[in-house]
């Protein structure tokens, strides 16, 4: 029996406990305890071998000081995006301030909502060594699609980017553009993400789930926070976006993206417009079409 401990109990962090092989010890540490669920005090996360990060990235800063002691447990990663106080992935941060190598990132296509509700989905985990994915991956009941890879990189780098994509998405659909072109320009994020790749200096070896999969589901489906955010900023004009705190996170992401690429001379239209439209808060349909319509 192994023994999984989940930092915090919340949406996704439930989704997760769903697709766990209950053999096993689980448990969860969570601030709030809302939910019927076994739950332990922080302090006692040092007796579980597995810990799941599942906290947003607003709290990550707080929690990784608490559980500074933490020292060489197997980690498990979900959160999407940069450390903004790094600058950096979130597994490199977890890594020099948790002294552990022992890293797995989690990612690829899922709803939560439909994966509490049992629904199938898929997952991929990548880490530095292929074995600390396997072991993972043991983890999980055999009815889930697991892929393992080293890509840990790769895939923390498409789940920021596929995001920023999702909020182009949903203000083209708000336009009225038409799937044709909606469509097109998903496929041609493939394209700039592979630059992306090469500007990282990463090789390009993404996973497909997290590559194609969740890019698909995240930038079509109504379902998608991010694409709820960009249709929404469209159709209600919508220039204050404190209603959508999580998606914010994700601008805060695609700061830190354009400032990383912002003087390259690489072709980043798409991440480049899509932090330009934001910044203006200019959101008059007849510009953003004629913006949109010349992107390509």
């Amino acid at each position: 029996m192994k023994k999984i401990c989940i930092i915090w109990a919340g949406k996704f962090g439930l989704a997760l406990y769903k697709t766990l092989d209950k053999n096993n010890e689980i448990v969860f540490a969570s601030r709030t305890k809302k939910h019927k669920l076994n739950y332990i005090d922080f302090e006692d996360i040092k007796n579980y071998d597995y810990v799941f990060f599942c906290i947003p990235s607003n709290f990550l800063d707080e929690r990784i000081k608490e559980l500074s002691w933490l020292e060489n447990k197997k980690i498990l990663l979900t959160e999407k995006c940069f450390d903004l106080k790094e600058k950096d992935f979130v597994s490199n941060v977890i890594e020099k301030k948790l002294n552990t190598k022992q890293i797995c990132f989690l990612s690829g296509p899922n709803i939560s909502s439909e994966i509490i509700n049992w629904k199938i989905c898929a997952y991929d985990l990548s880490s530095k060594n292929i074995d600390l994915s396997n072991e993972f991956k043991s983890l999980f009941l055999s009815k889930y699609i697991i892929n393992t890879s080293t890509n840990i990189y790769q895939n923390q780098l498409s789940w920021i980017y596929k995001n920023i994509v999702s909020i182009w998405s949903g203000m083209v659909y708000a336009l009225w553009l038409g799937e044709n072109y909606r469509n097109y320009f998903i496929s041609k994020s493939l394209e700039e993400f592979e630059l992306l790749l090469t500007f990282f200096n990463f090789e390009n070896k993404c996973d497909y789930a997290t590559k194609i999969w969740d890019l698909f589901l995240s930038a079509n489906s109504k379902k998608s926070r991010n694409f709820k955010f960009g249709y929404t900023i469209i159709k209600q004009n919508l220039t204050d976006f404190k209603t959508f705190d999580e998606t914010v996170e994700w601008l805060n992401n695609l700061n830190l993206l354009y400032e990383k690429i912002e003087d390259s001379k690489l072709d980043f239209r798409i991440t480049k417009l899509v932090y330009t439209i934001i910044h203006e808060r200019n959101f008059d349909k007849k510009y953003l079409k004629s913006k949109f319509e010349n992107l390509f």
